[in-house]
């Protein structure tokens, strides 16, 4: 049983076990017919045409059926929860697609049922859609994200984690050493900003740890706030949220600055319409873009990123950037 706190009235949830290997929601609409059975992982396999290519094997659609099954070595049983507790906790006050059940397979692989949501994502309409039509789908965005924040940790149960009080499960921390759940912001912080630092057997004060703030709120984050990760629905029109895979408790900061990084550094969407449906903290994402880079937690986005800064001088702090060569207090290296 976990509590928590929405619009200051306390709500307790018995999340789903996420150790189960079987889990069917029969009160969804899937199985509104009796003999209505969710395919086998087996059958999901039968029809890939990428599993064992990639991690993450490309989701397997039954249209008939109003589903798609997310699977791979990658995906994990938290994910399905913080699908369901989105749903239980907001109905459909924060638009994400129902959660129907999960199988673990033989090889430990997990699969997600979940409802089909029709139409392009985001990122592959964005350039056919008008100003006035991204003002409004940024309204919307705007609205599920101050939905979302009404959702606060009970003052009795505070960390920092997975929903199920586990380690975080943001890519960036893919291949460092599993840790966590933390009990405060500053213990959070502290570890963050050493990591970059833990293959060197030795240590120095890091000048930049100061701009991390430890006096923040922890917020529940999707923590990948990307366009490919927003579905534009038509029936209705509006914005839906998936791949919560990454989604748990962090530091306030931690929404803008992971939206921020996933992103080209001239492009629009950083530009113009991140900062309307999330809180700017610009002079934080500086540090965090460092600390991200120098664990070398690269993706492709910012790997395109990093391509236009090397092409001139990035200045903050007492770091210069110049060409490939990094400059820090005068040391060139």
């Amino acid at each position: 049983m976990v509590l928590y706190k929405l619009n200051d009235q306390t709500i307790s949830l018995q999340l789903p076990d996420a150790t189960k290997k079987e889990l069917d929601f029969t009160g969804t609409s899937f199985f509104t017919s009796p003999d209505r059975h969710l395919p086998t992982p087996a059958e999901v396999r039968a029809l890939s045409k990428d599993i064992g290519l990639t991690p993450q094997p490309k989701p397997i659609q039954f249209e008939s059926l109003n589903l798609i099954v997310k699977f791979g070595p990658s995906v994990t049983t938290v994910e399905a929860q913080n699908l369901w507790m989105i749903k239980k906790v907001f109905k459909n006050k924060i638009p994400v697609p129902e959660l129907f059940g999960w199988r673990v397979d033989h090889k430990g692989h997990v699969f997600i049922y979940m409802e089909l949501i029709k139409g392009p994502t985001l990122e592959e309409c964005w350039q056919t859609l008008s100003s006035v039509e991204k003002g409004a789908i940024s309204d919307q965005l705007s609205a599920i994200m101050k939905t979302l924040r009404q959702l606060e940790q009970h003052p009795s149960d505070q960390f920092i984690g997975s929903i199920n009080h586990r380690h975080l499960l943001d890519y960036v921390f893919t291949v460092q050493p599993r840790t966590g759940p933390f009990s405060n912001i500053k213990e959070f912080n502290d570890w963050f900003a050493l990591l970059h630092q833990l293959p060197f057997p030795h240590r120095y004060d890091d000048p930049n740890r100061c701009f991390l703030p430890d006096d923040g709120k922890i917020t529940f984050s999707h923590a990948d706030l990307n366009r490919r990760n927003m579905i534009v629905s038509s029936n209705p029109t509006r914005v839906v949220l998936i791949d919560w895979e990454q989604s748990g408790w962090y530091p306030d900061y931690w929404e803008y600055c992971k939206a921020l990084y996933t992103c080209l550094y001239e492009d629009l969407w950083r530009t113009d319409y991140i900062d309307h449906f999330l809180q700017p903290r610009d002079d934080i994402y500086l540090v965090f873009a460092e600390y991200i880079m120098a664990m070398g937690a690269f993706r492709f986005d910012a790997l395109r990123v990093l391509r236009l800064w090397c092409c001139r001088i990035v200045t903050y702090y007492d770091v210069v950037w110049i060409g490939t060569y990094v400059t820090v207090g005068g040391i060139t290296s």
